[in-house]
């Protein structure tokens, strides 16, 4: 799926990256996009990494191709959005860049950027803690529109209340 998909209740941007917080967050965010009649965008970002002058290699790693190449996660993402949305309400790409770039250029026209964690829900709280990593830590302080941060052990507790099995069904 790619594209520009937006409604009039907005835009929802998602960071995905092929972990199960990442798809319980997904799970959430597409629920939340339901509820709001907002629009979904899955985004998944393929981190750069400089080389040396020395190694004989391009200086950055090649970007993400096109759809052929379309990463699992990103996949992974788009299949669990779809149990939930229509496809006119759902968009995907993947980028080559910083993670906390991309997610906050995007916030840029976001109603809410979601992000998944696996920390305990009762340690983010007020401040990011020590332990949230650059990504995360980034776009809290950065981003240009609400963030909202799913943790495992929220959707693990409600899956638990409702007798699901967790993470995938």
């Amino acid at each position: 799926m790619t594209g520009n998909a937006q409604r009039a209740g907005g835009r929802i941007v998602i960071g995905v990256d092929g972990t199960a917080a990442s798809l319980i967050a997904v799970r959430w965010a597409a629920q939340e996009a339901l509820l709001r009649q907002a629009s979904l965008h899955l985004v998944f970002v393929s981190r750069q990494y400089p080389r040396a002058p020395y190694s004989g290699s391009p200086v950055v790693s090649p970007p993400v191709g096109g759809d052929a190449e379309r990463p699992a996660p990103l996949a992974a993402a788009e299949l669990e959005a779809g149990r939930t949305l229509p496809p006119d309400r759902l968009s995907s790409e993947q980028v080559s860049g910083s993670p906390a770039k991309v997610l906050i250029d995007r916030s840029a026209d976001a109603e809410l950027l979601v992000l998944g964690t696996a920390y305990p829900a009762g340690h983010l709280t007020g401040e990011a803690p020590a332990m949230v990593g650059s990504t995360m830590r980034a776009c809290l302080h950065g981003a240009a529109c609400t963030v909202v941060v799913v943790s495992t052990s929220m959707e693990l507790a409600r899956q638990r209340a409702h007798g699901t099995s967790p993470v995938a069904d």
